[in-house]
């Protein structure tokens, strides 16, 4: 084993340590993502605490809108660091304490003031996903700044997959330790966040080995007015940008059902607690499927056939779930298993926004312009995080998932026609705009 780490590290020269200490914390990270996923564990956990369908869509809420909102400022405030390894480090090991402290709290808050518990949940939950947001622009400035762009493709694939097969196993924990009789509410919830709490503080331990070195180059930062022009200045004079934008949001409606979904199976079509577990294990298959797939589908076609692929997997999505119903009647046997489908492209999700329209970003933007491109668009994208709220006030207001569904439906079918005009990043007129970032650019 230490001889094939030493072959590797030999592979990828100088960079072996940083390699190692990402690949170890996008790892552990993404485990401890499995054992609370944010479309299984947790909206079955709130489901204990408040029957409020906009109050249980708001932790995916929190987490999408935490976690990129602060980074359009988190960019403009990296600039001017030369070392910038505490700009990941300190912040993470403030979210990582905090972390930590949702497992007793659920613990001992829960049983008698189920209130106080909930709201003491989303404090924390919030807090955690914010600052984690702040650190992620540092994080990503390391695996552009110090890796070669082959160690790169390989870390990616690595801290897709690795964390995926893992993640399986985590989701089998985690449908042991909600159907154990020996383990009960609300100590089993509390048992798994604390596990996530470990399995994050882990990951920030390997990051704590990657090398330090000084940025080479550094760009002032820019005053606050100036950047917000700055940024009004690119999406303005950018209509491809702008269609990319607008694409990737309406792909995002997929999001509007998301967290609804595992309460239709356990409420609707009876599904056993132990089915989290299982849609838990295969939403980590449905990311390592997409990691395979997409990124050959990338590589081959372009990051707009990505971008179309997910499309029509989106909209197959809430199909499946309207569909169930029937499949209940028919097979009764089965509808468990096919409903796993809706958890297998949800898990696809998070790839497909990486290798789609993220990495649509980066080979569309002009070389000066990249960062600003990059925390626009993730910015922007953030505007995603009303979906699941939009979605807990349909459920409420109507209590119907088959309504909720069919909304759910319409975003992926404007996304796919917002497609058909977006130009391919690799095409003669998008290499004209990167070389004149004021040349218009068509499908």
């Amino acid at each position: 084993m230490n001889a094939k780490i030493g072959a590797m590290n030999g592979k990828l020269g100088g960079e072996g340590r940083t390699f190692w200490g990402i690949a170890g914390d996008m790892f552990f990270f993404g485990i401890g993502a499995s054992l609370t996923s944010q479309t299984t564990v947790i909206p079955s956990f709130l489901a204990t605490l408040t029957s409020s369908a906009p109050l249980i869509g708001l932790a995916s809420t929190f987490a999408t809108g935490g976690w990129l909102l602060p980074q359009l400022f988190a960019a403009n405030r990296l600039a001017g660091l030369r070392r910038r390894k505490s700009a990941v480090t300190i912040p993470a090991t403030i979210n990582r304490s905090v972390f930590l402290l949702v497992g007793p709290a659920i613990f001992l808050l829960a049983p008698h003031a189920p209130g106080a518990a909930l709201a003491v949940f989303f404090f924390l939950y919030l807090a955690f996903w914010l600052v984690d947001g702040v650190a992620s622009v540092a994080w990503l400035d390391y695996l552009g700044r110090c890796l070669s762009p082959a160690s790169r493709a390989r870390l990616i694939s690595l801290g897709t997959i690795a964390p995926g097969i893992a993640g399986i196993a985590a989701g089998v924990v985690v449908g042991l330790v909600l159907s154990s009789p020996a383990l009960k509410w609300p100590l089993n919830y509390a048992l798994l966040f604390m596990g996530s709490g470990v399995l994050f503080s882990l990951s920030l331990i390997s990051f704590y080995f990657v090398k330090d070195p000084p940025v080479p180059a550094i760009q002032p930062k820019m005053p606050w007015p100036a950047y917000f022009r700055r940024m009004v200045t690119v999406v303005r004079g950018d209509p491809a940008f702008r269609q990319a934008v607008l694409s990737a949001l309406a792909l995002g409606g997929l999001g509007i059902a998301a967290p609804f979904y595992i309460l239709y199976g356990l409420e609707s079509l009876g599904f056993p607690p132990a089915s989290v577990g299982l849609f838990t294990s295969v939403q980590l298959v449905g990311s390592v499927f997409a990691a395979l797939i997409m990124g050959v589908l990338g590589e081959r076609r372009g990051t707009r056939s990505v971008m179309r692929l997910w499309g029509w997997a989106a909209l197959a999505t809430p199909m499946i779930a309207m569909a169930a119903p029937f499949l209940a009647h028919l097979l009764p046997w089965a509808v468990m298993y096919v409903y796993a489908l809706v958890f297998v492209i949800v898990g696809m999700q998070g790839v497909a926004n990486m290798a789609g329209f993220l990495n649509w970003v980066l080979e569309y933007a002009p070389a000066s312009d990249r960062p600003l491109y990059i925390g626009f668009a993730n910015t922007l994208n953030g505007i995603s995080l009303v979906m699941p709220l939009i979605g807990g006030w349909i459920l409420a207001a109507t209590g119907s998932y088959s309504l909720l569904f069919g909304v759910a439906a319409v975003g992926p079918v404007g996304g796919l026609l917002l497609l058909r005009r977006l130009p391919e990043p690799r095409s003669a007129a998008t290499a004209l705009h990167q070389k004149n970032p004021g040349a218009t650019v068509g499908p």
